[in-house]
């Protein structure tokens, strides 16, 4: 999953998730991961979030240890297809407000 946070002027954040995956989910797999996410963000102020699914054509495979470049590629064109232009900057300390209520 890609979780791509976006602060808003008028005080928030608004969260765009991106499921990425090679195959379709199940109907109980998917709600799975949507009570994940609620888990995660349902209950926090002034927080809105949308998950969206990411089809990819084949299980993302590279020859470790030879090709560690190859994530970087697969990552910034996983981030063309969203529209991101980078991944948000995080610190240890972030992951603690995300777990909070």
């Amino acid at each position: 999953m890609l979780y791509i946070d976006q602060r808003r002027p008028e005080g928030g954040n608004h969260i765009d998730i991106f499921l990425i995956s090679h195959f379709e989910l199940s109907e109980e797999s998917y709600e799975d991961v949507l009570s994940f996410n609620n888990d995660m963000l349902g209950f926090k102020p002034t927080c809105s979030y949308c998950m969206d699914t990411l089809s990819i054509e084949e299980e993302f495979e590279f020859d470790f240890p030879c090709d560690m470049l190859a994530v970087q590629r697969y990552v910034d064109d996983l981030l063309n297809r969203v529209q991101a232009s980078k991944l948000p900057e995080l610190t240890h300390k972030d992951f603690d407000f995300l777990s909070q209520q």
